[in-house]
C-alpha cells in the first residue's frame, strides 16, 4: 500500500496496463478480462467495509486474513484491558487507531491499487503463455 503515490500516478499506471492488454492476441485478452472480472474487489465495498466495521473487516475482503486476525485480537485485547483498567490497552487502541485512520481515508485507493496488483499478476501470468 503506497499511501502517498498520487491518483494521477495510479491511474497512469493502470492506462499503461490497459494498453498492454489491448496487444494482447484475442484469446489472451478474453482469458485476461474474464480472469479479471472473477478477481477485481470493489472499491466501494471495501471503503465501506472500513468506514462501517470495527476489527480490521475490510482485510478479509482483500484477502489479507492474517492482518484482519491481528487486527481482531489487538481490539479485543485492548478492549479487554480497558474493562480491567490497564493503560497499555489504551496505546494499543491508540495505536490501532492510528494504524487504520490512514487505511480509512484512503480505502479507494487502496482498494484500486490492490486491484492494479491482481491485474499486473493475471497479466504477467496470461502473457507467458
Amino acid at each position: 500500500m503506497r499511501l502517498f503515490e498520487t491518483i494521477e500516478q495510479l491511474e497512469q499506471k493502470e492506462e499503461q496496463l490497459r494498453k498492454q492488454v489491448k496487444l494482447l492476441p484475442e484469446s489472451q485478452k478474453k482469458e485476461f478480462y474474464r480472469s479479471q472480472s472473477q478477481q477485481l474487489k470493489d472499491p466501494d465495498t471495501y471503503a465501506t467495509l472500513n468506514w462501517f466495521f470495527l476489527g480490521g473487516i475490510h482485510h478479509c475482503y482483500l484477502g489479507k486474513y492474517a492482518l484482519f486476525i491481528l487486527e481482531l485480537v489487538l481490539l479485543i485485547t485492548s478492549l479487554i484491558g480497558l474493562a480491567l483498567s490497564y493503560s497499555i490497552a489504551l496505546i494499543i487502541l491508540a495505536l490501532l487507531i492510528i494504524y487504520e485512520l490512514p487505511q480509512l481515508f484512503f480505502a479507494q485507493k487502496i482498494a484500486r491499487q490492490h486491484n492494479y496488483k491482481l491485474s499486473c499478476k493475471i497479466f504477467n501470468e496470461i502473457s507467458r503463455r
